[in-house]
């Protein structure tokens, strides 16, 4: 069975109200901010899981020289004509995470809007972040941008799943945490004017500690946590998990 993000038909159906274009209007806000994070300004940038080009495309209006990488032939090409549009030369490629690297190769990688910890098993997250530091030139930076246990936690506060207006379709998100706070299943329903859709996924959650020392274990130093890519303190009313780590 294919896994959920191998499935161009998942992406297909899900892309309207996972990339609105208020979403892509803060790219350019969200990759400033990530730059000045990360203290990179010029050279090589990989954007890893890079989707539909949302941080790629602004990467390269920016004068780096970008990597894209997708395991999704479907977002690549989306990705690819938004380069076009943009007048913006960006290598795109398609390959799993767990199997790209270019060791020594990119002054900054970036991996953003959850896209660590899509697999089921420790071993192969493990691989993807080690070939993100191997593919790091010494004193290149990492910026890892998920939803941790800690800001997932306060949102199951509310007592009903989050509903919103997206792209002219309702979204309802269900979120159920299981294993014991290491696994988040996610269901979406859909409701276009027409039919109702449901899809459904799930990542592996990560605290602020327990990504902090997968960093490091896998080679990265001078780890820091924040809260969102504007640079707020990780802690109560986080609304990200954001790690910047150097090699």
């Amino acid at each position: 069975m294919t896994e959920w993000y191998a499935d161009d038909d998942f992406w297909a159906r899900i892309y309207p109200v996972l990339f609105s274009p208020e979403l892509f209007a803060r790219a350019s806000v969200e990759v400033d901010a990530a730059l000045r994070l990360a203290g990179v300004s010029r050279g090589r940038a990989l954007d890893l899981c890079c989707g539909p080009g949302r941080h790629a495309v602004p990467l390269a209006q920016r004068g780096l020289d970008v990597t894209a990488v997708d395991l999704s032939p479907w977002l690549l090409e989306v990705a690819g004509r938004r380069a076009d549009e943009a007048g913006v030369a960006i290598e795109f490629v398609r390959q799993d995470m767990r199997s790209f690297v270019r060791p020594d190769q990119y002054d900054l990688v970036l991996n953003l809007y959850t896209s660590f910890g899509y697999f089921s098993s420790e071993a192969e997250d493990m691989r993807a972040l080690k070939n993100m530091v191997e593919s790091l030139r010494e004193g290149g930076t990492i910026v890892i941008d998920t939803l941790g246990k800690e800001a997932l936690a306060e949102r199951l506060h509310a007592d009903s799943p989050p509903i919103e207006e997206r792209d002219g379709s309702l979204l309802i998100q269900r979120v159920q945490v299981v294993d014991d706070w290491c696994r988040v299943k996610s269901e979406w329903i859909i409701a276009h004017a027409d039919k109702v859709e449901r899809v459904r996924f799930e990542h592996t959650l990560f605290s602020g500690k327990e990504l902090r020392e997968l960093m490091n274990w896998a080679g990265l130093s001078d780890v820091k946590l924040y809260g969102d890519l504007d640079g707020r303190p990780y802690g109560p009313g986080a609304r990200r998990l954001v790690a910047v780590g150097r090699r």
